[in-house]
């Protein structure tokens, strides 16, 4: 069996994918790497460009721990990037608050300053 840590290019939230395969077919001459899935007559076939390919190995303990590596790096990085989402959600809502007080705020004194040049207060008399 074969063990496989491959870059993914289109995901905002996983950078690569692991798989293992029994069978792969490389080539000086390709820049793709072909990996063989499930057995005759229902073989299936996954090209793959070599650069994408970070490791390709039998060695099943090899791989499991430098998964581990990938994997704890990419969970505490969406961490992060989780934790600074809700910051900004958080920063953002006090920044509405504090805007709704001081609206609030000058309304009221508005309503009891003449010298506030206010058109709406001219409306209301």
């Amino acid at each position: 069996m074969y063990y496989v840590i491959q870059i993914l290019h289109d995901s905002a939230d996983k950078h690569f994918i692991s798989y293992q395969v029994p069978k792969y077919i490389l080539s000086t001459k390709n820049k793709n790497i072909i990996f063989e899935f499930g057995e005759k007559p229902d073989i299936k076939r996954k090209w793959a460009p070599r650069e994408d390919i970070v490791l390709l190995t039998q060695d099943k303990e090899f791989f499991k721990a430098y998964l581990a590596k990938l994997t704890d790096m990419e969970n505490e990085h969406l961490q992060k990037i989780d934790d600074a989402k809700e910051e900004v959600q958080r920063l953002l809502q006090e920044h509405r608050d504090t805007l709704m007080r001081e609206f609030k705020h000058f309304q009221e004194l508005s309503a009891k300053n003449t010298k506030v040049p206010s058109l709406l207060k001219d409306q209301e008399k």
